[in-house]
């Protein structure tokens, strides 16, 4: 707000100093003051509720104010200022007029003095000089002896003290005093000001006398602005003759010129000088000029909001030094370049001072984050750090050449290189750093292979003797008892127990093959998922029937059944049959690893696009550290020859391999002792219906 203000009165008035500003506001809160108070006395005396009326003096005052608002904002200043010599008229309606004074005529005398003292105060402040406050005062001398005259109070003129009424000093005698202080105060103020002013011109000169002599080119520009207070455009108002040899013009050409007049002749279109000075983005900028084959820096600030100065420094011999040591350097980066090692300038305090080296994508180093750098903060670990700054002092003292192989974190990566370190000079030395990280990825991968290779060699080795362990067993029971049943010696109910046995190893030996199949599938990949509609509930119930049935006898479990959705004909669209063997194998599996409690399978509709089904069970549990490797093919908790659990360690591995299939993970939530539930979701697609609505 108040910089609105500023803004307003220095385009109305055409003021810059911060001191005339305020003057002019001042002037206008006094002149609207008086204008606000003339008012209040009018209205209270024309509606009677003041005890002293006196309407010619209301109006006396709102005329002189009105006049004085009136000349400050049409004429000038200095005429609003001079219409308050007709203060005394208002004094007289106030104090004088015998007709019109609020006092009796004799009583009124320290009245006029005190409404006529405070300006003086006002000409001290807003005249123009000394003499205004002279004119004032002899105008108010002649106010009060009229007024002395009148009250008929002319024989106590020479008497120091009046005895009129209360009593008080002779006005007169008041009046002057103040005048006296009032010159005296405009008198030293008179003073002060011309010893600023001849400071002024002192430091002028002095400025001036360093701009002409400096080397740089100087150049004064002044925003010219509209009655709003917005930029318009730019005006030369100063240069030197550094600015004139530099650019090749004379001052009479270009002084009080707009730049937009003169800038092309100069610059001829180097830069954008309006998007430079006018929004005053950069302090610091340089350009090329392309007739005078020359570069230029320049440095710019503000003097005032409107005055902006720039200092134009010629840096052709140093753009053009830099331009060949760039060229230089570059043909020695290419030939450095290609060589696929990076070398480094390390001065004795392992400071890194140069590099070179081939970029890469695998590799991004900024110089930044090099350059200027001690090796104990580029990435190296306190002890490599150590490490290298001790070989740095061995080179320089010894002038060996060392070896180190270290990890460097670059970018989120990490990067193997080979450090050899040659002495430079007395001061520093080159480190010539290979990248050998692929090698170093290409031995551990190596070593990772022979690892996986001898841990396949083992379990495939575990698993040759599982399963030929698994097969001999069902085998050699199917072979036996199968002798037994056509032997004489045993009664029919004996037979048809060794029926049954030979029945169950059976379907062992049947089981080791079918997973054996379905391992090859999936070694050669030629396994096809075949969806098709899916009935869940007689899947299940199938499945419940079974187990049930094959655990009646044989352990001390059940076999409980969950299903969420109770409807007979509920289905989805899936594999059935890889659908049957996972639940299958994941049951058997809990079946074969519980002795006593239960066997908990169904499913759960988790989402509107997921079925998650489940086989809970309260077995033995499963060691977290073993639950991510049970999964792994011919993995089993216990990889012995001989085991406490038959198996042949690839039920999980084929199913978690089937979810994958059907678009889904199988998951494990188990406690060593405390049981395990194997989880899998699968997306829920229901078919179509197969009616459709005929017109």
């Amino acid at each position: 707000m108040l910089k609105f203000i500023s803004n307003s009165i220095a385009g109305h008035f055409h003021v810059e100093t911060k001191n005339d500003i305020l003057k002019i506001i001042g002037i206008h809160v006094f002149i609207i003051l008086g204008i606000l108070s003339g008012l209040i006395m009018f209205i209270r005396d024309l509606i009677g509720f003041s005890a002293y009326k006196c309407l010619p003096g209301d109006v006396s005052v709102l005329i002189i104010f009105g006049l004085a608002l009136y000349g400050l904002r049409t004429i000038r200043v200095s005429w609003a200022v001079n219409v308050f010599y007709m203060i005394p008229f208002a004094s007289y309606f106030f104090f004088i007029a015998k007709s019109y004074s609020i006092f009796p005529n004799h009583l009124s005398v320290p009245y006029t003095l005190w409404s006529l003292t405070p300006f003086l105060l006002f000409f001290l402040i807003f005249g123009n000089d000394k003499k205004s406050i002279s004119l004032f005062y002899l105008l108010s001398f002649l106010t009060l002896l009229f007024h002395t005259y009148l009250a008929g109070l002319t024989d106590l003129l020479f008497v120091f003290k009046w005895d009129v009424g209360s009593g008080y000093i002779n006005p007169f005698i008041v009046l002057t005093a103040f005048y006296i202080i009032a010159l005296l105060i405009a008198w030293n103020f008179q003073s002060v000001l011309n010893e600023l002013k001849a400071q002024n011109e002192k430091t002028e000169s002095l400025i001036n006398q360093t701009v002409r002599s400096l080397s740089q080119g100087f150049l004064l520009l002044e925003v010219d602005k509209d009655e709003f207070g917005t930029p318009t455009h730019l005006v030369v108002r100063k240069t030197n003759p550094a600015f004139e040899r530099l650019f090749k013009i004379t001052s009479r050409e270009i002084k009080d010129q707009k730049a937009d007049d003169v800038f092309p002749k100069i610059f001829r279109g180097a830069f954008d000088w309006n998007k430079q000075y006018l929004n005053y983005k950069k302090k610091h900028f340089s350009f090329y000029i392309d007739h005078l084959d020359r570069y230029y820096e320049v440095e710019t600030f503000k003097l005032t909001n409107d005055q902006i100065v720039s200092l134009f420094i010629d840096v052709s011999a140093k753009q053009k030094m830099i331009i060949d040591l760039n060229e230089s350097k570059q043909r020695f980066q290419v030939l450095l370049e290609a060589i696929p090692d990076m070398f480094f300038i390390i001065d004795k305090d392992g400071i890194y001072v140069d590099f070179v080296f081939k970029a890469s994508e695998a590799l991004k180093i900024k110089p930044e984050d090099i350059i200027g750098n001690s090796i104990f903060e580029v990435g190296f670990s306190e002890k490599m750090s150590s490490k290298i700054f001790q070989c740095i002092q061995q080179c320089i003292e010894l002038d060996s050449i060392e070896t180190i192989e270290y990890a460097l974190e670059i970018e989120a990566a990490s990067a193997m290189f080979e450090m050899r370190i040659a002495r430079l000079n007395d001061h520093s030395v080159i480190s010539l750093a290979r990248d050998i990280t692929k090698r170093k990825i290409a031995e551990i991968n190596l070593e990772e292979a022979k690892n996986r290779a001898e841990e396949s060699d083992r379990l495939k080795t575990a698993f040759l003797a599982n399963i030929s362990h698994e097969i001999r067993t069902p085998m050699n029971a199917i072979i036996g008892f199968s002798k037994m049943v056509g032997s004489s010696d045993f009664d029919d109910h004996e037979k048809a127990k060794f029926v049954e046995i030979i029945i169950t190893n059976g379907k062992l030996l049947l089981d080791l093959i079918n997973d054996m199949i379905s391992l090859s599938k999936i070694e050669s990949n030629t396994l096809v998922v075949k969806k098709s509609l899916c009935r869940v509930n007689d899947m299940m119930v199938s499945l419940y029937r079974e187990f049930s049935y094959e655990v009646e006898d044989k352990k001390d479990i059940r076999i409980k059944l969950s299903c969420e959705n109770s409807n007979p004909k509920f289905a989805f669209v899936t594999d059935p049959v890889l659908l049957q063997a996972i639940i299958q194998k994941l049951i058997d599996n809990g079946i074969k690893f519980t002795e006593r409690g239960e066997v908990e399978f169904g499913y759960r509709i988790i989402e509107s696009t997921q079925i998650q089904f489940f086989v809970k069970d309260t077995g033995i549990g499963i060691a977290e550290r073993d639950q991510d490797r049970i999964f792994e093919r011919f993995h089993q908790l216990d990889n012995r020859t001989s085991r406490d659990y038959e198996g042949t360690g690839l039920g999980l591995s084929i199913s978690q391999h089937y979810v994958r299939l059907l678009g889904g993970s199988l998951n494990v939530n188990s406690k060593l002792g405390k049981g395990s539930v194997f989880s899998f979701d699968l997306p829920y697609d229901r078919e179509e219906s197969t009616l459709k609505i005929v017109r």
